[in-house]
């Protein structure tokens, strides 16, 4: 077999490696200071490598698992179910606010005939809804349960 060779420079290159590396990690395919057998480093390259991919996916996969348990330990991630609550308690409470708006500005309203001011009256209570908005802070109410219509039951027993 004809033997080709590779210097370390063009080893270090295809494989990555620092030129350092290349001399320790192809002792075994050295021919001559600075010149290696290239088959002989493909070889030793794959065998030493054989197997390492999986190994590595492996580790890398515990180690995201173990992150993310100790993000949910730390309260950083949440249950599908409680994302799903306190989203669905926020947007009642958003709808009930703005249900709530005609009633709460029609007074305020009653004699007004200049537009800036009605204009300016709804823009204030419109704002005031997206502010509570922004600022929701979900209270879980403890020994009380809603089911599926929407009615609250007490379960503190």
């Amino acid at each position: 077999m004809q033997e080709i060779l590779a210097t370390e420079s063009k080893l270090a290159k295809i494989f990555q490696f620092s030129e350092r590396k290349v001399r320790e990690y192809f002792k075994s395919a050295r021919v001559s200071p600075g010149k290696y057998n290239f088959i002989q480093a493909v070889e030793i390259f794959v065998e030493k490598n054989s197997g390492q991919d999986e190994v590595s996916e492996l580790k890398r996969a515990e180690k995201e698992l173990k992150e993310y348990k100790l993000q949910i330990l730390k309260k950083e991630y949440h249950h599908e179910s409680d994302v799903i609550r306190i989203v669905s308690n926020m947007n009642y409470n958003f709808k009930s606010k703005l249900m709530a708006l005609p009633s709460k500005i029609s007074v305020q309203l009653l004699n007004k005939e200049n537009q800036l001011e009605v204009k300016e009256i709804l823009k204030k209570a419109i704002y005031e809804v997206l502010e509570e908005l922004v600022d929701y802070k979900y209270e879980e109410r403890k020994g009380i349960e809603e089911d599926d219509t929407g009615k609250t039951h007490d379960t503190s027993d």
